[in-house]
């Protein structure tokens, strides 16, 4: 024999109580969680926005009910930061089930998405350019004397007719 030992497989000696597999079922679901936490989770988007909601999302409340909120960048929790005493007042407020008295604000790799709307589909694909439109930016540009010059101003009022023409705007 080798002097390796034979793999050893770790194994839990006593079962996970239910409300700790609960507790991390709700988590990976994406729902709210019980309690507290929830109840601010619900309330979190009446007391900072939509728009703040959409970028942070309260996780945990300690023993002595401090709530952190996940965000979504350094700069959303530096702002929601900057308005702590402010949130915390409305959030005691709006759900005073919730028993905060103070928030922290971290960066999380991801946050849960704020139910509502969905965002607008992106934005229609500019339309190509055709033979008049390259046409008319050539005879728009014969002046310019530099050839690099020209082709990139040709090809910017190629596209500027080509959207213009499409456009129901104009």
């Amino acid at each position: 024999m080798s002097g390796r030992h034979p793999r050893r497989h770790r194994h839990r000696r006593d079962p996970l109580p239910a409300a700790d597999v609960l507790r991390r079922f709700r988590r990976s679901s994406g729902a709210p969680a019980a309690g507290p936490t929830g109840a601010a989770a619900v309330a979190w988007p009446q007391v900072v926005g939509a728009v703040a909601a959409a970028h942070s999302a309260p996780v945990r409340r300690t023993r002595a009910g401090v709530l952190t909120v996940a965000c979504s960048s350094a700069a959303w929790a530096h702002e929601l930061s900057m308005r702590r005493e402010e949130l915390t007042l409305r959030l005691t407020e709006v759900c005073p089930e919730a028993d905060v008295v103070g928030l922290r604000f971290s960066v999380a790799d991801h946050v849960p998405a704020a139910a509502g709307p969905s965002p607008p589909p992106p934005p229609a694909p500019p339309p190509v350019p055709g033979p008049e439109d390259r046409a008319e930016a050539a005879r728009a540009t014969a002046g310019v004397e530099d050839p690099a010059v020209r082709a990139l101003i040709a090809r910017a009022a190629a596209a500027s007719a080509a959207r213009h023409r499409r456009s129901p705007d104009t």
